[in-house]
């Protein structure tokens, strides 16, 4: 049986960095603790969790890939969550925060 490897893909790789950068530039009201309730940018309640545990933002990759729209892009900044130094956490709308158990899908 031929076995084939799960790499991430290199554009993804790049969007997620070039999605860091921006959001590294963004000032932002912190404080929230990973997975603590938080208020999105459309003042939805939500979940300050890690980007990639987040269904919007992959859900924004595979439609756009490295081609993300700007509008997008300050969307995000705005919801981030958490200083740079402690990790990429957005305010993530409940229904689009995805388990922890199913993130090792996505590895």
């Amino acid at each position: 049986m031929r076995r084939t490897s799960r790499l991430i893909p290199f554009s993804f790789v790049i969007l997620l960095l070039g999605l860091l950068l921006l959001i590294l530039q963004v000032p932002s009201t912190f404080g929230h603790t990973l997975g603590s309730s938080c208020q999105t940018p459309e003042k939805s309640e939500g979940r300050c969790v890690h980007f990639s545990s987040c269904r919007l933002v992959l859900r924004h990759y595979a439609m756009y890939k490295e081609h993300m729209p700007p509008v997008i892009m300050r969307f995000l900044q705005r919801a981030r969550c958490k200083p740079k130094n402690e990790g990429y956490h957005l305010c993530c709308e409940l229904k689009d925060v995805i388990p922890a158990n199913a993130n090792s899908k996505l590895k």
